[in-house]
């Protein structure tokens, strides 16, 4: 990781309680109250699900659309990449160049937020850290403690907290967004459902699912309020909800969640239409995190019926459906009668073959898509034990990508560059006597750590697993689960001069949750004195 110093006020996440008391003492701290520290940029976390809330130039009426900034918790770092900000306010399309000696508190407000918001396009997140307190302090000079426009740059500073992973800071300034909003227009405005949705997100990540699922619900309700219980807004907020529930194991409520959620897509769309794809697309991918493959390969097939039908058998939209289905007979889940097929691995790789062909035989398929389709099938015969077929696939692969900066480009992040093709999410809770558990936890969790070091072979398959760290030690039920995933978790081997070869000193952290109740020395003390 990078160094960066930069300057950083060191109390505004005790300011947050003062916001949320609604008191003017915050009015009075000053930009003596900072301090100059090295910090550590990270380089990868996980955010909630949230737009980044715009600032209007003062009297302007206020315009927000409907398009999110999406990273997505659990699960998955950024899903399918970063969705588009809301556009600035008309009057402020560019940041300001005037030094800041010559700018109003205005112009300064809109060009910390111009560098705010491209701080974390760039995933500079400590620097949008910095530059979202900033934000904040001015927001509150010029629209004052008590203003929506206040609150929103609180949402923002949570949001950048999150990615920095001060999930505790990110909470206080989330619940102060809530309260001012709270006091400003009421306890049902649509205005909470962002700081809603970033306040279950941090609490999530706190080890606190509980609390979260209570924040999540609460914005459900907000968004049922104000746009009826029907509305297309709230299926975010239903993710995070379901997130939730499967992090703690309760994969009843999951499957409620995502059956409500197809409903609320589908509704208005006919089923066999090219418009009910998302939809389905969406339920095919939960089918797959619940284990329910006989239903998502249904689904898969469902969506390839409708585009063949509406599109022909060689269009383009069906290499993604396809591959899906391909790489969904990887898995063998229960048999459910009503969708049971007889299945095979073998039955995969026609699927993927079927892809690779359409995006070598369409005219407007470009070396792009050929090359998405390539590595699908050479990740395929990865994960089927087949690296002799994988090493051919990738060797092609190779050299179709060596050619232009871009090809180059992309032949760095997907052959010369680690690529995890089977990830792993061992148990986040220790449970009451050292087991893991997968029941809802209560408050009062600490944060605890195992680390391994691994190497990964030209397969693909992790080796030489050794632990570091255990902190703190004695759970061996939790140390026994994170070695097991580990060994179940496959790459894209790493490809040096188009031959796969051996990755070396690697590391797996792994964060857990606990209670003090359940440290293998609290629990010897209790034992001896039962015994006594």
């Amino acid at each position: 990781m990078k160094a960066t110093t930069l300057k950083r006020p060191v109390r505004l996440a005790a300011t947050a309680f003062i916001i949320a008391a609604g008191g003017a003492a915050y009015a009075q701290e000053t930009a003596e109250d900072t301090a100059r520290e090295t910090v550590e940029q990270p380089t990868s976390t996980e955010a909630p699900e949230l737009r980044q809330e715009e600032f209007q130039e003062p009297g302007l009426d206020r315009h927000y659309d409907d398009r999110h900034y999406e990273v997505g918790p659990d699960d998955e770092d950024y899903p399918d990449g970063v969705a588009p900000f809301d556009e600035a306010p008309e009057s402020s399309t560019s940041a300001p160049e005037l030094p800041e000696a010559r700018e109003s508190p205005e112009e300064r407000l809109q060009r910390y937020f111009m560098l705010y918001k491209e701080a974390l396009e760039n995933k500079a997140y400590t620097e949008a850290d910095t530059l979202a307190k900033q934000v904040v302090e001015l927001s509150i000079q010029v629209f004052g403690i008590n203003s929506l426009d206040s609150a929103r740059a609180l949402t923002n500073l949570g949001i950048a907290q999150h990615q920095n992973e001060d999930y505790d800071s990110a909470i206080l300034n989330y619940s102060a967004a809530i309260d001012i909003i709270e006091r400003v227009e009421d306890r049902l405005n649509s205005n909470l459902i962002n700081p809603l949705k970033g306040l279950g997100a941090a609490q999530l990540a706190s080890g606190q699912p509980d609390k979260a699922i209570d924040s999540f619900q609460r914005a459900v309700h907000v968004s049922h309020v104000n746009e009826g219980p029907h509305n297309l807004m709230q299926v975010d907020v239903l993710e995070s909800l379901a997130e939730t529930y499967l992090s703690v194991g309760e994969f009843d409520e999951v499957k409620d969640i995502q059956g409500h959620i197809f409903s609320l897509q589908a509704r208005d769309v006919e089923l066999n239409s090219l418009e009910a794809i998302p939809a389905l697309e969406r339920q095919a991918r939960w089918q797959h995190r619940l284990q329910q493959f006989e239903q998502e390969r249904y689904t898969w097939r469902k969506i390839i019926d409708i585009v063949e039908d509406r599109r022909g058998k060689d269009d383009l939209s069906l290499i993604a459906p396809l591959t899906e289905l391909g790489k969904s007979y990887l898995f063998v889940g229960q048999p459910s009668m009503s969708f049971h097929q007889p299945t095979s691995i073998s039955s995969g790789e026609i699927y993927l073959k079927r892809a690779l062909r359409i995006a070598e035989s369409n005219p407007e398929a470009t070396w792009k898509t050929r090359e998405g389709a390539m590595l699908a099938l050479g990740d395929f015969y990865i994960l089927s034990a087949k690296p002799s077929r994988a090493r051919k696939i990738y060797s092609e692969t190779w050299d179709l990508l060596s050619g232009d900066e871009e090809r180059l480009k992309n032949r760095h992040d997907h052959l010369e560059t680690l690529v995890v093709l089977q990830d792993v999410k061992p148990p986040k809770y220790v449970g009451i006597d050292g087991q893991v558990r997968s029941d809802l936890p209560g408050d009062n969790y600490r944060t605890g750590t195992i680390v391994y070091d691994y190497s990964v072979s030209s397969r693909g398959l992790t080796t030489d697993i050794d632990m570091v760290e255990a902190e703190p030690a004695g759970f061996e039920d939790m140390e026994r689960a994170v070695l097991n995933n580990l060994r179940a978790m496959v790459h894209r081997p790493r490809l040096v001069d188009g031959d796969a070869v051996q990755t070396d000193d690697l590391t797996f952290t792994h964060k857990f949750f606990y209670r003090e109740s359940d440290l293998p020395t609290v629990q010897q003390d209790g034992d001896l004195a039962a015994t006594n």
